[in-house]
């Protein structure tokens, strides 16, 4: 009985700590996060708190409504079964042969892209003779650019200044690091599309600039800049703009121009596995 009653004063006096320090300040939180972005336009945070109060969802409306590029995104729950088996998306949605060529759909920027990509890569690697290798980006929306930098070297090797981020009027160079050689050194073949967007668009440019690829499809979005996911609420994360992205000599601000056209129905994102 003592013990429990210990506890229970244990308990009351952590909460009563809590109401009298007050919960972390997240409005707060998400303005610095926010400001290490492309923060041109923000409101003072003052004014967020005072219109807001302790609504963080509404502080990020207020963001959105001073920085157009930003955008909320809704954060699906997960059931039990995904949080039991830990699923997650593979960044290679399909990798096959066809027509003597190694075809390969890159969706997305996860946490082991290198591993799967080089993965799919290694085929490719051990038959001789392979005539071209297709990387499909036309789903590839964007993501983390550091695993995008890594995904590139596999086709590229190392370069010293790849990728240019531009942030509050400072440019810094990011390299492609990478260990190995190309896997491939061969024809590469990036097909792209109206759904190809930010370090999607990135990962093509530097195919196209450092591993010689021919870019077919359809105009990319041109969505020249990274995005910060800034976590708002369980429900809600704030995209803010990060950096701007360029590729010395490739300018995709208003979308990267395919080598090669094609239909607005053979560039759009195959919304199935085939």
């Amino acid at each position: 009985m003592r013990i429990w009653s210990a506890l229970l004063i244990t308990a009351i006096s952590l909460a009563a700590g809590r109401a009298a320090y007050g919960m972390p300040d997240r409005i707060g939180r998400i303005w610095e996060l926010a400001q290490q972005g492309m923060a041109e336009k923000l409101p003072p945070l003052e004014e967020l708190k005072n219109k807001c109060g302790a609504d963080a969802v509404c502080a990020a409306r207020l963001i959105i409504d001073a920085e157009p590029r930003a955008r909320l995104q809704r954060v699906p729950a997960p059931d039990t079964d995904r949080i039991r088996l830990q699923k997650r998306t593979s960044s290679v949605t399909h990798a096959e042969w066809r027509a003597g060529r190694r075809h390969i759909r890159l969706n997305y920027f996860g946490r082991n892209v290198r591993e799967e990509l080089r993965h799919a890569l290694l085929p490719v690697a051990v038959k001789a003779g392979v005539p071209e290798v297709v990387l499909d980006l036309r789903c590839n929306g964007g993501g983390d650019v550091e695993r995008m930098l890594s995904a590139a070297g596999l086709f590229t090797g190392p370069v010293e200044q790849a990728l240019i981020a531009k942030a509050d009027g400072a440019s810094r160079p990011l390299p492609i690091t990478s260990d190995t050689p190309p896997i491939f050194s061969g024809r590469l073949t990036v097909r792209i599309g109206p759904d190809t967007a930010s370090s999607g668009e990135a990962l093509a440019a530097l195919l196209k600039k450092f591993a010689n690829a021919r870019l077919i499809g359809t105009r990319t979005q041109g969505k020249s800049y990274s995005q910060q996911v800034i976590p708002v609420s369980q429900r809600w994360h704030l995209l803010f703009p990060q950096a701007n992205l360029r590729v010395p000599g490739i300018d995709w601000q208003n979308g990267l121009v395919p080598d090669v056209p094609r239909s607005e129905a053979e560039a759009a994102c195959p919304r199935s596995s085939a």
